[in-house]
């Protein structure tokens, strides 16, 4: 029971995060849609290098019920010091800024990133207390009442401001849950240099596979944005959250049985039969998506978004096999991480990141939106090779 309501908890969140897209897509039309989207895809590398790792390495803690609270607070105690620093430089920025227009929008962006990032210790503190109706809540409350405030208070005067505005009031009404759920854990802020020192130590290699695969994740992205400018954007980022709805069962099951995998025994029967089960029914899920993105990408493309991104069409043919690639990296992914192989996680993700990185400089200024879609599936091919050497490499416990 509690699992499931882990797994509908995700499934909406991430649901609602790509409804609002879909909805913003609509209202704001390509020009707007794609500065939407270029503000927080040049935010998030910085929320990425303040998370520090520490979410992945706290789910990863939930075997370790003892300490556990303790954890939580050094976490979040890292978390106000990250964000303290992070706060500063947005006002830096917003001040030194000569593009007026864009200084509120993108301010607001900076502060729901913010807000966001402590959303997301909060979920994954919940979830390695199994604590995971309050997990389910809290992770619906914010993009509910964003695509809420979206539909009933949209303005067409200022449509980025709306955007990034009530984006920021929906993550504000999850902050205010977030402590309330916490309110018992949170009972104290561990200010110990040492404990705090000794936390980033053991998180680094998260920390690092947390930043890697950011950049596997969003260097087409923030390239294209960087190279071809706010309207290329707008036209990659449909066909890009498309796939990347996809990868939400994928995403469910690694964060939801990390945790359980985690209490298990390691090469016992229930462990193999687990691990069994999510390889078959990734499988099958990847194929599924495969053969819809394949042969109904411009019906796909209409239906959500409408004629206006028909351009992004064929963008999520050539991306049509990450959806299968993906959900196989995120089984070997987990049996990594379960068997406490983090370092040898990083090291391949590293390959993968390098190879995207390089690939979409080399390829974008040439051949554009569509060689970064190209790079896209490149790139998931090399990890699926990468981690299921490294899969390989676990299961047999060499080092």
């Amino acid at each position: 029971m509690s699992v499931g309501i882990a797994v509908t908890g995700v499934l909406l969140a991430r649901l609602l995060g790509s409804v609002t897209q879909i909805v913003l897509a609509r209202l704001l039309g390509v020009a707007n849609f794609g500065l939407y989207t270029t503000l927080y895809t040049l935010l998030g590398p910085v929320i990425v290098i303040t998370s520090l790792g520490l979410d992945t390495w706290l789910l990863r803690q939930g075997g370790s019920a003892s300490t556990l609270d303790t954890t939580i607070n050094q976490v979040f105690s890292l978390r106000l010091l990250t964000t303290g620093g992070l706060m500063l430089v947005v006002a830096l920025v917003m001040a030194l800024s000569g593009q007026t227009g864009l200084a509120l929008p993108t301010g607001l962006a900076a502060l729901a990133l913010t807000g966001e990032m402590l959303l997301t210790t909060a979920q994954t503190a919940l979830r390695a207390q199994i604590r995971n109706p309050a997990a389910a809540v809290l992770q619906v409350a914010a993009p509910g009442l964003t695509i809420l405030l979206i539909w009933f208070f949209w303005s067409t005067q200022t449509p980025l401001l709306a955007a990034t505005g009530y984006r920021l009031l929906g993550d504000s009404v999850g902050l205010a849950l977030l402590f309330w759920f916490m309110r018992h854990s949170l009972s104290f802020v561990c200010w110990q240099p040492a404990q705090l020192l000794d936390m980033v130590k053991q998180a680094r290699p998260y920390f690092a596979a947390d930043l890697l695969a950011s950049v596997a994740l969003r260097a087409d992205l923030t390239l294209v944005a960087l190279l071809i400018g706010a309207v290329g954007a707008g036209i990659y980022s449909p066909a890009l959250t498309i796939v990347n709805t996809t990868f939400l069962m994928p995403a469910v099951v690694y964060q939801v049985l990390l945790p359980v995998l985690s209490r298990q025994e390691s090469g016992s029967r229930s462990f193999r039969s687990i691990m069994g089960l999510v390889l078959g029914a990734s499988l099958l899920y990847g194929l599924l998506w495969a053969i819809a993105l394949r042969w109904s990408s411009g019906l796909i493309i209409d239906l959500i978004f409408h004629a206006q991104y028909r351009e992004a069409a064929p963008l999520l043919q050539i991306m049509s096999l990450i959806p299968l690639l993906k959900s196989l990296n995120f089984c070997w992914a987990m049996l990594m991480v379960v068997r406490d192989r983090q370092v040898l996680r990083t090291q391949l993700l590293a390959v993968g990141a390098v190879f995207n990185v390089v690939a979409n400089l080399a390829c974008i200024p040439l051949f554009g939106l569509t060689g970064a879609a190209w790079v896209n599936l490149a790139t998931e091919v090399v990890l699926l090779v990468c981690y299921s050497v490294g899969a390989w490499i676990s299961l047999r416990g060499r080092r």
